[in-house]
């Protein structure tokens, strides 16, 4: 396959691979820093809003502009100009005004990251997938689409169950009645709510596995959270229930398995808590605002500031706890649209 990448970009990429590849085997090809460090100089030398965040010289990680994800929704963030994409990933758009979008030039990373991961979770999950989410074929803006489409294997298929905001619950019951083997439903919390409440249900076959992803985003359901876990646990009698969590704005996910505990992020990726007020890292097990630090987001920004408040634990596990309440967006000392008039880009 040829790569999207030319040069310095195609040269990061390999690395990027190289790491994915070794870091499962806890020998990485390099330390994990230094290649985030080569990605964002890389990034900052082709994605001008990145580059209006830069304060001084990045020598070190903590000086890594993380970008907050609101600015997907209003600047081209990246390193794919508008109109030259191979892939355009966009949120909802259900919180707030406009949607916030993730250029790819290839999505060929974003594979590697988002199987390699999801396999090492859940490495026996089942070939067949039966996905109330929307067919990626209607819905190419969709980045958890993308990767549930990835998950069939030797010989697996997998259907979609969700058009137009509409769960197809004939097709899913249909689905289940008709299995030989065991079935990897994948659903948002939101569709799984629907689909539990609204009745009728099916028990899925032996060794079915449940993914569950995402909240349910100011929404009303009776069951939200490890209740609607719990639920689905009674009624659809898994083997396993397995959460995801991760963001358009990303390339790399995080899993849990089990209705309960920490999320885990892969070697590719590092969750840092920080302060909201000064951006300083607080100690393992206090709450804090979440950054992200993706090696896979080659085509993005490495560093991701979310709105979204957490706690890291010794062993770099991740436990939720909703978005910050009143908390102001913080970056550089100018804000970036300052930074963008500056630099004449208005």
């Amino acid at each position: 396959m040829t790569s999207p990448w030319t040069g310095a970009a195609a040269a990061l990429a390999e690395r990027v691979r190289a790491f994915v590849h070794s870091s499962l085997t806890g020998a990485p090809s390099e330390p994990f820093w230094d290649l985030a460090l080569d990605l964002h100089r890389w990034q900052a030398d082709n994605d001008p809003v990145l580059a209006s965040l830069v304060e001084g010289e990045v020598r070190g990680w903590r000086d890594i502009p993380a970008v907050p994800v609101d600015l997907f929704k209003t600047f081209p963030v990246g390193t794919v100009p508008p109109g030259e994409e191979a892939v355009a990933f966009q949120t909802s758009g259900t919180t707030g005004s406009g949607r916030g979008t993730h250029r790819l030039r290839g999505t060929s990373l974003y594979n590697l990251g988002a199987l390699t991961w999801a396999e090492a979770v859940v490495p026996d999950a089942p070939r067949d997938v039966v996905a109330l989410l929307a067919d990626p074929a209607e819905s190419p803006e969709s980045s958890l689409s993308h990767m549930v489409a990835l998950f069939p294997r030797d010989g697996g298929r997998v259907t979609w169950h969700l058009r137009d905001g509409a769960l197809d619950r004939d097709g899913i019951n249909g689905r289940i009645e008709g299995a030989t083997g065991p079935l990897y439903l994948a659903a948002t919390a939101f569709a799984l709510a629907e689909y539990l409440e609204d009745g009728p249900v099916r028990n899925l076959p032996p060794g079915s596995v449940v993914m569950v992803t995402g909240g349910l985003k100011g929404r009303t359901h009776r069951r939200e959270g490890e209740p609607l876990y719990r639920e689905a646990l009674a009624l659809l009698s898994p083997a396993r229930l397995v959460r995801e969590y991760g963001m358009t704005e990303l390339s790399s996910q995080l899993w849990s398995v089990g209705p309960t505990g920490p999320y885990l992020a892969p070697p590719w990726l590092r969750v840092v808590a920080v302060d909201p007020l000064t951006g300083t890292p607080v100690p393992a097990g206090e709450r804090g605002q979440l950054r992200f630090y993706d090696l896979c987001n080659l085509d993005g920004t490495v560093a991701i500031e979310t709105m979204d408040e957490g706690v890291i634990d010794a062993e770099g596990g991740l436990t939720l706890f909703g978005r910050l309440e009143g908390s102001p967006a913080r970056g550089c000392s100018l804000t970036v649209e300052e930074a963008w008039a500056a630099r004449g880009r208005a």
